[in-house]
């Protein structure tokens, strides 16, 4: 038997791209996706994040002389994605879309939630490139089997800045055993508006780092009563009251106003 131990990592280094749930509304619904969440403890991170679905493959089989084409790009995009966030001060808007996600197909058990991030006009260009989209470079000379994955991934890449949104995921970390509530709340809050910042770009391994606290904002006080309160505001029925109830009204007119 080997010694040799088996391999922790992909031979491809990887990258994501990550945004967390500032908003206090987006960062109650998710955290009422885990049973921390709804027992209302402290044991959920201070921060929730949501990943792009396709992570960043750095290849870098193309080196020649000590020099990478494709990790040059990868710096120059991580560049650019730092300086779009503005020290993860800038706000994304979420779609109002949501996808269960399931292990082992849909009949497994529910580990996640599929979302939107929607990238504006000035953003796109920056966000939706290589080598998050887009062709890899090889070695000369290029065969025609990598001639015909370059012409996929610059359709791709075409396309991905035609829809303008980034695909994410969060992921549960403990389910509740009933989800369907929390779901639903999740999509209403996403129908009304919602959105995340602090995007950075983390490496996929080792864990710690993957889920490592990049920016110093204070923790969000997590009430566990914004979702209700949102809702119970936007259910509350329109009333009206007498003028002559509302301060500077003229006592001679008895029209009612709605508020």
């Amino acid at each position: 038997m080997s010694d040799v131990r088996p391999r922790l990592q992909p031979e491809k280094p990887q990258q994501e791209l990550r945004f967390t749930a500032r908003d206090p509304i987006l960062d109650e619904a998710l955290a009422l996706l885990e049973k921390d969440g709804e027992r209302h403890s402290d044991y959920l991170p201070k921060n929730l994040f949501l990943f792009a679905m396709k992570r960043i493959t750095i290849d870098q089989s193309d080196e020649f002389d000590g020099f990478s084409q494709n990790y040059s790009t990868f710096m120059q995009y991580r560049q650019a994605a730092l300086n779009v966030s503005n020290r993860g001060q800038k706000h994304f808007t979420l779609d109002p879309w949501l996808k269960k996600l399931h292990s082992g197909g849909p009949g497994g058990s529910l580990v996640g939630v599929g979302m939107r991030v929607r990238v504006d006009p000035l953003s796109v260009h920056a966000l939706l490139a290589p080598p998050l989209y887009g062709a890899n470079h090889y070695k000369a000379p290029v065969s025609e089997e990598q001639e015909a994955k370059m012409k996929s991934a610059r359709e791709v890449l075409r396309t991905a800045r035609e829809v303008a949104y980034i695909p994410v995921r969060y992921e549960i970390g403990n389910t509740v055993d009933n989800p369907i509530e929390a779901l639903e709340r999740l999509r209403s809050v996403l129908e009304l508006g919602t959105w995340v910042s602090h995007l950075t770009i983390v490496p996929s391994y080792p864990r710690s780092a993957r889920l490592a606290d990049i920016y110093t904002d204070p923790k969000i006080a997590r009430t566990y009563n914004r979702v209700d309160g949102l809702f119970a505001q936007e259910l509350l029925p329109a009333t009206t009251i007498p003028i002559a109830l509302l301060p500077d009204a003229d006592p001679g007119n008895e029209e009612h106003r709605p508020i």
